[in-house]
């Protein structure tokens, strides 16, 4: 069995440090010499030879041969049993080399291990416990820590307790505090008798048991600042190693089925990577979740220090992977592993998708959240302007923000001792590389407390989150005269904010929209237009750049123009564009109005003017019209080669008699039909196999080339791509693949179809995985 370590095979002196945190320069000692690296770095004082004065050493020398870590035991107990390290014999990611099973425990928890002697002890022989973390281990650092069986360390809360003696077996519950850093500690066991004076001296005559295991974030404990108190909660956002994320728009919104991944190896061993070779946070703060939720959203991007992915948003994914082909987070941080290069290309989905692996690798509670109509300020105003000329057309040259359809990022949950209290709970953190904080591409954690109530002077980017779901649009409207007039949109930002809702069925095939959906909007606003929403929106605004714009009302309108929402519209259909005009007036109205379709990046730019028309209309007294663009297949299909599928419709209208002006937009995503993936069968054991089939019909009147399907399964499947080449108008293409079930639950397998003209698709099947 895994976890068992031997003197024979792993040890090192207990006063001197392992190789790997030797240096240059070192110090003497008595019979020693420590590697400091320029710092003095004692493990432990030299051990005082016998005086008269120091109690006699017990004649009987006493080695330890080995230390089982009861893996099976600690990491059921601390719900570590997921962890693929965890696993007797398995296969390394990187090296393809197989493995013994690695402990992985939660701090704040006491965890068992089992010492076999080379005799029976006396009763007075104690043992002795030595946790590291670090290239220099210091005590005053909190990265170096000895306890020895019946006492508590009194600057660390590290403790060690004799738990039962049976001949040569003794068993140890050792306890690590609840603010420890998290990461690889390296743990040295020896047995040491305690003379009457408090001295320590080691039983054994050279050789102390040497092991490692990994300590994360433990939100079963009161006392971590990642505690979580719904099981429920922490079930889906600790340990759920699928789910989704929502993409398209608010009237069209779209569960992206997504592998987490995070108890696969590679997964573990990015975000340790991350952690301690680039975050540069210091040892002493290595148990800070705010700090490294903060670190890790400017590491998950490359736009700094050479992190996990690299974004690109202008549709030339060419010289690497389209955002849209990703499936899972595991693949990514694979490649990213291997070359310790950026991978490409990630958008925001994917950034969120990775945070949520590496965070709740590390164990804090995180969550992928969509900000449907999701507002980019970058001016500090905290609302959308736009400007126009005399003729009531938009000046891209000075546009200076923009509305995304959608935006995903992450929230994690942890207490925010830094702030005043009350600001505890879930913090928006945000990977995707936007705007810089304090020079580095990052954002967050910001308290949702504190945005939904416009308190935007809290810690960190928190006025920049406000104005992704809270900001206004103002059209600043040039006059004739010269005169600037100010057109207010309000209630346009920040739609459907959706996340997967804890304990939803992980059977997703049902319905692949929206079942499992939890709309959370309330918890970054008041409802729209109510005067707490309306309080909230004002006292952001006195921080902001553009502190008087509230200053002017609104003008008064008599013509009311409403439009249709285009919804439910097929890639390779024809749809139509209405708007109902009506004048309210006793007099006659001349209404004009300009109706243009575009193509756009979901981020809101606009990538191609597809169809634009121009009507007038003289409406009499109390009367209304409708005007109607139609849209034609080959009006778009030609410009959609990128798997965008989005579409903005721009209204601009206007009142001769009254000078009253019209602005709105509508947001839609072309649908895309799914593929089938049935498995052949719905329930088997641990160790059985079984297959999945995908298929998928083209819909368009031509051929789809380069066509392939990925699959993956977290903890049952590594990805996998077959290629399928052309298909005809119509056609049915399938693909098939085998997997074996490695652990009891559900095994989610997902399911993606690319090719040259048609992308971003996905679908997945369930299976339930018994326990033999």
């Amino acid at each position: 069995m895994g976890g068992v370590y031997s003197t024979l095979s792993s040890y090192f002196d207990p006063a001197d440090p392992p190789r790997a945190h030797r240096a240059e320069s070192s110090v003497s000692l008595p019979g020693r010499r420590i590697n400091t690296g320029g710092e003095t770095c004692n493990f432990h004082e030299p051990v005082k030879p016998p005086s008269a004065d120091t109690p006699k050493k017990p004649k009987k020398a006493v080695e330890i041969e080995s230390v089982d870590l009861c893996i099976g035991e600690n990491s059921r107990d601390h719900h570590t049993d997921d962890y693929e390290v965890c696993q007797d014999g398995y296969i390394d990611d990187l090296t393809k080399e197989v493995k013994k099973a690695q402990l992985v425990i939660r701090r704040g928890q006491t965890f068992k291990v089992k010492i076999t002697l080379n005799d029976k002890c006396s009763e007075d022989t104690q043992f002795r416990v030595i946790s590291t973390i670090g290239k220099i281990p210091l005590a005053s650092k909190g990265n170096y820590n000895e306890i020895i069986t019946g006492r508590k360390s009194k600057e660390t809360n590290w403790s060690v307790k004799l738990d039962s003696k049976e001949g040569k077996t003794v068993e140890l519950l050792i306890y690590s505090p609840p603010k420890c850093a998290v990461g690889k500690w390296n743990l040295k066991f020896d047995a040491v008798y305690v003379g009457d004076d408090g001295e320590v001296i080691s039983l054994s005559t050279d050789k102390t048991v040497a092991i490692q295991a990994y300590i994360l974030f433990n939100a079963w404990c009161k006392e971590d600042a990642v505690y979580m108190k719904d099981e429920t909660w922490r079930k889906e956002y600790v340990l759920n190693d699928t789910g989704k994320i929502y993409t398209g728009n608010y009237k069209q919104i779209y569960g992206r089925p997504w592998n987490f991944g995070q108890f696969e190896s590679i997964s573990l061993e990015t975000a340790l990577y991350v952690l301690n070779e680039l975050t540069k946070i210091p040892i002493t703060f290595r148990g800070s979740p705010t700090l490294i939720s903060r670190k890790m959203s400017a590491l998950v991007n490359s736009s700094d220090d050479n992190g996990i992915l690299t974004g690109r948003w202008d549709g030339e994914y060419s010289d690497g992977v389209s955002p849209t082909k990703w499936t899972g987070s595991v693949a990514i941080l694979q490649k990213y592993m291997e070359t310790k290069q950026p991978v490409e290309y990630g958008q925001c989905w994917v950034f969120s998708g990775v945070m949520t692996t590496v965070c709740r690798a590390l164990g804090i509670p995180t969550r992928s959240v969509t900000n449907f109509a999701s507002a980019h300020d970058r001016d500090g105003s905290l609302i959308i302007n736009i400007f126009r000329d005399e003729d009531r057309n938009r000046m891209p040259e000075t546009d200076t923000s923009f509305v995304w359809n959608f935006h995903v990022w992450n929230e994690c949950w942890m207490t925010r001792p830094d702030l005043q209290e009350g600001y505890g709970g879930w913090q928006a953190v945000d990977a995707t590389p936007q705007e810089t904080s304090d020079g580095i591409y990052c954002a967050g954690p910001a308290s949702l407390v504190a945005i939904k109530n416009g308190n935007v002077g809290v810690t960190f980017d928190t006025p920049f989150i406000f104005a992704e779901v809270n900001a206004d649009k103002v059209h600043w409207v040039k006059q004739k005269d010269g005169s600037i007039e100010k057109l207010f949109e309000r209630s346009v930002v920040g739609k459907k904010i959706s996340t997967k809702r804890a304990g939803s069925s992980r059977d997703f095939s049902v319905d692949m929209w929206n079942p499992d959906r939890e709309d959370i909007t309330d918890q970054y606003k008041y409802s729209e237009g109510t005067s707490e929403e309306r309080a909230a929106v004002w006292r952001a605004n006195e921080m902001s750049t553009k502190p008087t714009v509230y200053t002017e009302g609104d003008s008064q309108k008599d013509v009311t123009f409403r439009v249709e929402e285009v919804d439910n519209v097929f890639l390779g259909s024809s749809f139509e564009i209405r708007v109902v005009i009506k004048n309210t007036s006793d007099e006659k109205r001349s209404v004009g109005l300009t109706v243009t379709l575009c193509s756009v990046y979901y981020t809101g730019i606009n990538k191609t003017k597809l169809k634009r028309e121009r009507f007038a209309k003289e409406l009499k007294p109390k009367s209304e019209e409708v005007v109607i663009m139609k849209v034609e297949v080959d009006d778009y299909l030609a410009d959609m080669k990128d798997h965008t599928y989005a579409m903005k419709i721009n209204y601009l209208g206007s009142v001769r008699e009254t000078k009253q002006i019209f602005a709105s937009q509508d947001d839609f995503r072309l649908r895309t039909l799914v593929p089938d993936v049935i498995p052949s069968k719905k329930s088997v054991a641990v160790g059985e196999s079984f297959k999945v089939k995908a298929s998928f019909k083209n819909p368009l009147d031509i051929p789809l080339q380069n066509c392939e399907f990925s699959f993956e399964a977290a903890g049952n499947l590594k990805p996998v791509t077959i290629s399928k080449g052309t298909i005809g108008a119509g056609e049915v293409v399938e693909a098939e693949v085998e997997v074996t079930a490695k652990r009891a639950g559900y095994c989610v397998v997902i399911s993606s179809f690319e090719c040259k003209e048609m992308g971003d698709i996905q679908g997945q099947c369930t299976v339930e995985v018994k326990r033999k």
